[in-house]
């Protein structure tokens, strides 16, 4: 019994790794110079450019979002988002910085959902808007400061609603209720945002995800259920 339990287990872990494998939709290191294939929104649109290999935003301190997307992607179901950014330096207050990622940004409204590095705070907060009371999150980053790279990532499912957010070593998982307040919106545009900041964004890499077909599904609620009938008898 043990044995046919364990062939199970394997069997349905290697049908959803199969079914989980990533499809790269786009990919950017800006060193052809230019940003082809991105439009601006936002506070600011007109702050964007590409110098020395990155691309840049420094539109100034405004209290407000600019955004780059991505053109002609709107957010998968699931999806890995990444990029090296930088809080070039401050331009409110002593140590004033953010950097990051957006996506199921709708540019009619203004809604969006996010994560991004903030040095003045020292981590990356996650939120949805329209934002509403105790809607934040946060991954704390200690040692984080203006002048340096990070590594920033995020894997959204909206399938199995985890969301995961890292930076360099440090990695927080969000599901369940969480999950749902990180992100209201769902579709609409997916790239990158800066809080009208000076910032550079470099090596964004977008994945997706196939979602799992229902016949995975059911395979899956079937095996688990002969994986608890299984435990039943042993017991």
């Amino acid at each position: 019994m043990k044995s046919s339990i364990k062939r199970l287990a394997a069997t349905l872990a290697l049908v959803f790794a199969a079914g989980a494998q990533a499809a790269p939709l786009f990919s950017d290191n800006f060193n052809d110079g230019n940003a082809a294939g991105w439009s601006y929104y936002g506070i600011n649109p007109g702050s964007w450019s590409v110098s020395g290999g990155v691309l840049n935003h420094g539109g100034g301190y405004t209290g407000q979002p600019a955004y780059a997307l991505i053109d002609g992607i709107a957010t998968p179901q699931h999806f890995s988002l990444e990029a090296d950014v930088r809080v070039v330096s401050s331009l409110y207050g002593s140590d004033w910085g953010h950097v990051g990622l957006i996506w199921g940004v709708n540019t009619a409204t203004g809604n969006f959902n996010t994560a991004y590095l903030r040095t003045h705070r020292d981590h990356v907060t996650s939120w949805s808007r329209p934002y509403l009371g105790d809607a934040e999150r946060l991954l704390a980053t200690p040692g984080t400061t203006n002048g340096f790279t990070y590594h920033l990532a995020v894997d959204v499912d909206y399938f199995a609603q985890v969301m995961k957010v890292t930076l360099g070593g440090n990695t927080t998982t969000f599901s369940g209720a969480d999950f749902l307040l990180l992100n209201q919106n769902a579709g609409g545009g997916i790239g990158l945002i800066s809080w009208s900041d000076n910032v550079t964004y470099d090596n964004v890499v977008l994945n997706a995800y196939p979602v799992p077909e229902p016949e995975s599904w059911a395979l899956l609620l079937a095996g688990l259920g002969l994986l608890g009938f299984a435990a039943r008898r042993r017991a």
